[in-house]
């Protein structure tokens, strides 16, 4: 017990040292799936963003936004949400954001969804209902490539040579939302991410499939390899992209990021991390280049199957 209790204190503090000590450029190589997106205002002239708080653990995804209306008259401003395209052909729920849910200054609020089918920068939704096509319809075909009876059939030309469609299906959730002079608006949203991962994998293929990614250097893969116990390892990716600054200048006033490791050794590419507790490690604005998308690992020993 003694001896299982020092090694795990070794691995911690081998964790600590990698993570604090790692390259402040980003990989040239990004992990594999979705990149988890945040809410956007679809005018932002005259709204200052004043703080983002942004708190990421593989379970959940919560986001505090505070803007003023900065205008001096009151302003009536569309805020969004829009959804990675959908993967009908993937049938791994853990990969599906879900459970989303919004709030305005601490009330519960529901937006109105909408699907949009993008193809290229336009939305085709319009034409597809006019081809008396329903949404349902259009999602089981993707995924099945059943036809519906009697509807027109989609052109030609919004498929490639395989038969794969050209357009994309994605959902977006939004509102009409009011910024009055010099008030502050509080927006939360918050859901569970879209992720990637592998279970009882082999510390060697990890490295090999996202060490760059990851920023796994030597201390790092050290790391990895002392977490496999004989069960492999368990590892799951995240992906956010950092949109605190993305058309607003001079940007959030104040911005935290905060990664809940719940425990797990967590490598990632970005530098400066603070530990909060144990758990927690804390980055703030200037640790971080905005607008960028962010890769999280969160690894943690094989669980014996059952």
């Amino acid at each position: 017990m003694i001896r299982n209790t020092m090694l795990w204190a070794m691995r911690r503090t081998a964790l600590c040292v990698a993570f604090l000590s790692a390259s402040p450029a980003f990989a040239a190589d990004a992990l594999p799936g979705d990149i988890n997106p945040g809410i956007a205002l679809r005018r932002q002239a005259d709204i200052r963003l004043d703080k983002e708080m942004l708190t990421i653990s593989r379970q959940r995804i919560v986001v505090e936004d505070v803007f003023t209306g900065t205008s001096k008259d009151r302003q009536f401003v569309p805020v969004v949400f829009t959804m990675p395209p959908m993967h009908l052909q993937e049938k791994d729920a853990q990969n599906a954001i879900r459970d989303l849910r919004f709030a305005v200054n601490g009330m519960a609020i529901k937006p109105t969804r909408k699907l949009t089918v993008m193809l290229g920068d336009k939305d085709i939704a319009w034409r597809i209902a006019t081809m008396g096509w329903k949404e349902s319809e259009l999602i089981a075909f993707l995924r099945d490539g059943q036809a519906p009876a009697g509807k027109l059939p989609l052109p030609a030309v919004w498929f490639d040579k395989q038969g794969r469609a050209r357009f994309q299906l994605r959902e977006t959730y939004g509102w009409d939302q009011w910024f009055a002079p010099g008030r502050a608006v509080t927006i939360r949203h918050s859901y569970v991410p879209a992720t990637t991962g592998e279970a009882g994998a082999k510390p060697s293929q990890l490295i090999r499939r996202i060490g760059d990614a990851a920023c796994m250097d030597e201390a790092r893969q050290s790391v990895v390899k002392s977490l496999d116990t004989g069960n492999g390892v368990d590892w799951t990716g995240l992906r956010y992209r950092i949109a605190g600054s993305r058309g607003w200048r001079p940007g959030a006033q104040d911005f935290t990021l905060r990664v809940d490791t719940g425990g797990d050794f967590l490598a990632t590419c970005m530098t400066g991390g603070k530990p909060v507790d144990k758990r927690v490690q804390q980055f703030r604005a200037g640790n971080i280049s905005m607008d960028q998308a962010i890769d999280l690992v969160f690894a943690r020993p094989g669980r014996q199957s059952p």
